[in-house]
C-alpha cells in the first residue's frame, strides 16, 4: 500500500458548502412547453433516377438502374431492346427519397424539401437532377401517392456527396390533415372523469418539462381560468406526468379554434426543474438544471483531489506536495452545488475529460444527488 510520502503532486480544491438563494417562479405560455396530441412528423417515401452526373453514377455493372433506367425510357417511347444498348453509362445513380411531412399537416399544392441518398454503387449525386417520381406514404399499406418529386440536387455535406437536398422539391397531391380532438373512448387512459362521449384534446409536455409537477400546474392554472366558462368543476386532468387532458365543453366542439387558442395562450408558473446533470461527452458540455447537489465527498482523479466538506479541512489534514485552494462560499450549508464544483475546477483549469469522470464517480458512490444524464 502507498504511504502518503509517495502521493503524486496533487491540486486540493477545496469546495465549501453553498446556500442556494430562493429563485423567484417563472411564469411561462403553455403553448411554448407543451403541443397538442395529434400533430406529429409523417414520412412520404419513393425511389427514383438521378441523371446528367457528370461521370459519378453507378455504371453499367449496377443491373438495377439499368433497368430502371432502360424502363424509364421505353415510357418515354426510347425502348431499349437490350442493357447492352445502356453499356458505358455513367451519368445515372438510382436513389431513395424521402420527404418529411410538417407536424401540422400539408394542403394539395404544397411544396416541401427532399432528401436524396444513393443506393448504389455512385460516388456523388453533385451536380445530377432527379426525374420526376412518386412519393408514397411510409406505411405502404395506404396506396396512394401523397406527391411528386424532382429537381436538382444540392450536397450540403461535401464529405457526404452521395447524400443530397433538392429544396420544395415534391409537389404535395393530397392533402394530409391532423385531426387534435379525440373522442373519450378513444383516449388510452383510464379515469372515472373521462366520459366515452365527450371530446377531448391533449396536451403533450415536451420531454425536457416533463414532470408531475408540472403536469399538475397546467391542468390547475387551465381549471382556474376555463372551468367557469364551461359552467363546470374541472375542465383538465393531469393524466400522467407528460399529458394533459382538456374536455371541450359541446358550444365549442363544433369550433374548437377558439377554446385551443386560450389554453395554449394561458401561463403557467414553472415548478423548480428537476435536479439533472447532462453531459455531452462530443461537445465537452456540461449543463445543470434544478438544485444538483452533492454530499461531503473526497475524490481523487488523476493527481487531482477535490475535497467537499463541513467545515472546510484544516491544513494539517491535506497531505499534498501541491495545494491550489478555490474558495466558493463559507455558509455552513448540508450539501453543495454542483455548480459549485464545475465553477471551482474550472478555475484550476481541469480538463473536462476529468470533470466528468469526476460527476461519474460522485454519482456512483451516492453523493450526487441529481439525475446524470448522458446525451448521445
Amino acid at each position: 500500500m502507498r504511504s502518503m510520502q509517495h502521493t503524486i503532486a496533487v491540486i486540493a480544491a477545496v469546495v465549501s458548502l453553498a446556500t442556494l438563494e430562493t429563485r423567484g417562479e417563472v411564469a411561462v405560455r403553455i403553448g411554448d412547453i407543451a403541443s397538442l396530441k395529434g400533430p406529429s412528423v409523417n414520412h412520404l417515401i419513393g425511389t427514383g433516377l438521378v441523371v446528367g452526373l457528370n461521370g459519378t453514377g453507378d455504371g453499367d455493372d449496377y443491373k438495377i438502374t439499368m433497368r430502371a433506367l432502360a424502363g424509364a425510357l421505353g415510357k418515354m417511347a426510347a425502348p431499349v431492346t437490350s442493357l447492352e444498348d445502356l453499356a458505358d453509362t455513367q451519368n445515372v445513380a438510382i436513389v431513395m427519397i424521402e420527404a418529411i411531412i410538417p407536424e401540422n399537416g400539408v394542403r394539395e399544392g404544397d411544396r416541401i424539401d427532399v432528401h436524396v441518398s444513393a443506393i448504389g454503387s455512385a460516388s456523388s449525386l453533385a451536380g445530377g437532377r432527379l426525374l420526376a417520381c412518386p412519393l408514397m406514404y411510409e406505411d405502404l399499406n395506404v396506396p396512394r401517392v401523397f406527391a411528386r418529386a424532382s429537381g436538382g440536387i444540392r450536397t450540403p455535406d461535401i464529405s457526404s456527396p452521395t447524400v443530397g437536398l433538392i429544396e420544395r422539391g415534391a409537389l404535395i397531391q393530397e392533402d394530409v390533415l391532423i385531426g387534435f380532438t379525440a373522442a373519450g373512448r378513444e383516449l388510452p387512459f383510464d379515469n372515472s372523469w373521462i366520459q366515452p362521449g365527450d371530446t377531448y384534446i391533449t396536451l403533450v409536455l415536451d420531454n425536457s418539462h416533463a414532470g408531475w409537477g408540472l403536469s399538475v400546474a397546467i391542468a390547475e392554472a387551465i381549471n382556474a381560468e376555463l372551468s367557469l366558462a364551461a359552467d363546470v368543476e374541472r375542465v383538465a386532468l393531469a393524466a400522467d406526468p407528460k399529458n394533459i387532458l382538456v374536455w371541450i365543453p359541446p358550444f365549442q366542439r363544433n369550433d374548437p379554434s377558439s377554446w385551443i387558442r386560450d389554453i395554449t395562450e394561458l401561463s403557467t408558473l414553472m415548478p423548480p426543474n428537476e435536479a439533472r446533470v447532462t453531459i455531452d461527452r462530443v461537445t465537452g458540455t456540461i449543463v445543470v438544471s434544478g438544485e444538483a447537489q452533492i454530499s461531503p465527498a473526497v475524490i481523487s482523479q488523476k493527481g487531482l483531489t477535490v475535497v467537499v466538506r463541513t467545515p472546510p479541512p484544516a491544513p494539517d489534514e491535506l497531505r499534498v506536495e501541491t495545494q491550489q485552494f478555490v474558495a466558493v462560499s463559507t455558509d455552513d450549508a448540508a450539501t453543495a452545488g454542483v455548480s459549485d464544483l464545475l465553477q471551482a475546477l474550472n478555475q484550476i483549469k481541469v480538463p473536462v475529460e476529468d470533470r466528468i469522470a469526476i460527476l461519474v464517480q460522485l454519482q456512483r458512490t451516492g453523493s450526487l444527488h441529481a439525475k446524470l444524464v448522458f446525451k448521445e
